[in-house]
């Protein structure tokens, strides 16, 4: 079981998956080759799967369907989601041989921030999450991660649908931290950002898509000294910094034991999930309400 696995070593997520699949050759949007590629997208999970990811992501952090809309596919949203979550469930288990491995929904923002939209209510957002959620839970995913999330009542909203579909299942949400140290990228302080979250229903909190190491350390340790639950980290990595940067700037919350899930986001590929495979084994997890 994931929680399980949590509780005794920290669990290394993959990397960019975006990055990847345009190397490769895809198109916008991304999410539709969970359909119409599934080989290569399975490729990608498999290279971070064999560089030593424990948890993959699915391809799906716009498949919602007001994401969807651009492109007059919302009403493929579902088949999107089941699709994406079913790839990435066959490469999990193919590769869990030696170790289990698990497979995580990847739940975006949205097109819409509720804070400010104007043109689409919270009826329809909640709606568009339901669906999302819904395909991830029928496609086999192990847990639902709530990620690059910017304002807090998408994320309250996003984890409402979770739970009105599944009870049980763990749910992660990793907000985007702002350039100002101890602040997300909504403007609000990591710790004013806490006290809005439905942490009963949260089984591990976190940050993605940043570089900052000075923000990460302090949002970090706010984060832990503020929140019981596990806790889920996977920066970006911006072109001027090596794979040795980016191991050296995690390793020190490893030691520290201020991590649960630990993993790469924009910039980072599998060269990044096997240098911090090296690292990762050498520290125990966060002792973490689980």
């Amino acid at each position: 079981m994931l929680k399980d696995a949590m509780r005794e070593r920290i669990l290394l997520l993959d990397g960019a998956m975006g990055t990847q699949l345009l190397a490769r050759g895809g198109k916008a949007p991304l999410e539709l080759l969970n359909v119409e590629q599934a080989d290569v997208v399975g490729g990608v999970h498999r290279a971070y799967l064999e560089a030593g990811a424990d948890v993959i992501t699915t391809n799906t952090l716009c498949c919602d369907s007001l994401s969807l809309a651009e492109y007059g596919l919302s009403e493929r949203s579902y088949d999107i989601a089941l699709a994406g979550a079913r790839v990435a469930r066959a490469a999990a288990d193919d590769l869990s041989q030696a170790k289990p491995r698990y497979v995580v929904g990847s739940l975006g923002p949205t097109t819409r921030n509720l804070t400010l939209s104007t043109d689409v209510g919270a009826d329809a957002v909640a709606e568009a999450y339901r669906t999302v959620v819904r395909g991830l839970i029928d496609g086999g995913v192990d847990a639902i991660l709530v990620e690059s999330a910017m304002d807090v009542k998408n994320i309250c909203l996003a984890v409402e649908q979770v739970r009105t579909v599944s009870a049980d299942i763990p749910v992660f949400v990793s907000a985007v931290l702002s350039r100002i140290v101890g602040r997300v990228a909504s403007g609000a302080t990591v710790e004013k950002f806490l006290e809005q979250l439905p942490l009963d229903d949260i089984t591990a909190g976190g940050f993605n898509c940043t570089a900052s190491a000075a923000n990460i350390s302090a949002s970090v340790a706010t984060l832990c000294d503020k929140s019981k639950q596990a806790t889920i980290l996977y920066p970006s990595c911006d072109r001027h910094s090596s794979v040795k940067d980016f191991t050296s700037m995690l390793e020190p919350l490893m030691r520290e034991h201020k991590l649960n899930i630990v993993g790469g986001c924009c910039g980072t590929t599998p060269e990044h999930i096997k240098a911090l495979r090296k690292v990762v084994d050498r520290w125990q997890p966060r002792r973490a309400n689980i």
